[in-house]
């Protein structure tokens, strides 16, 4: 089980995001069948989906959130993100908190994956938690303090659960190709544990399906073939943003 916990991940990626019809979606799925597997999380039998479940912290004023529609250049998301709704989940499903840095064009992220009890106890926390009695390894404890340190800098908590179904596809080259498209974009409220652990739900329609290609330096020829073909324009869209308008979410 300690093995299991020990994963920590750090990665840069290019990464560009489109907002598509469900037709052209329909055709992106077609090439990308074509050229890349599934991703290891999803299931040819489910369609390649899987679903996702992202809960995002900002402070009161909502400085990251802003941060985001101001377009800094370098700029940072918290979450903490699993695959299924938060307190209706089987308990023994891990966490994953995330640190997402984008300078530029370029995507780095930080990941770190706690097992549920100790993902929830950091997540509701209003100080910071020490991890290295409970079987973690440095790396974890060592990036589980870095998002505590951008957490505390703010006094961020969550604010807004994103839940949605992906379709992804990833290649296996150098570059690491992935592509995955996004429906069925829902926001949510949560409450803390103590006060019952609720979680509600609501859609909001982002205008389409959301296209997101990553790659660590260029794409292949086949995708900017793909775009070309589809008429598929690049343009700015976030889901902690839509969610936050969906849910009324004043920063202002």
């Amino acid at each position: 089980m300690v093995g299991d916990r020990q994963q920590s991940l750090k990665w840069h990626r290019c990464e560009a995001k489109y907002l598509i019809s469900e037709r052209q979606a329909q055709q992106v799925s077609h090439y990308c069948r074509d050229y890349l597997p599934p991703d290891c999380n999803a299931g040819v039998e489910a369609g390649c989906e899987y679903p996702i479940l992202s809960v995002y912290l900002d402070s009161r004023s909502r400085t990251l959130l802003r941060n985001t529609l101001d377009k800094h250049d370098n700029r940072y998301k918290l979450r903490v993100r699993t695959d299924r709704h938060f307190y209706t989940q089987p308990a023994d499903l891990p966490r994953f908190f995330e640190i997402k840095r984008k300078m530029g064009q370029v995507v780095h992220k930080t990941r770190t994956k706690l097992a549920a009890d100790d993902g929830d106890s950091i997540l509701w926390a209003d100080r910071e938690i020490a991890l290295a009695d409970r079987g973690y390894d440095e790396y974890t404890q060592s990036a589980v303090n870095e998002f505590a340190y951008l957490r505390g800098q703010i006094a961020a908590q969550p604010v807004l659960g994103v839940f949605y179904t992906r379709e992804a596809y990833e290649g296996i080259s150098a570059e690491r190709t992935r592509i995955t498209l996004d429906r069925n974009l829902h926001y949510g409220l949560l409450d803390r544990p103590e006060s019952g652990g609720r979680e509600m739900w609501w859609p909001v329609n982002p205008g389409g399906v959301i296209l997101e290609i990553k790659f660590t330096n260029v794409y292949p020829f086949w995708v900017s073939d793909m775009l070309r073909r589809l008429e598929i324009s690049r343009c700015g869209v976030c889901k902690y943003v839509i969610c936050s308008q969906g849910a009324g979410i004043s920063w202002r």
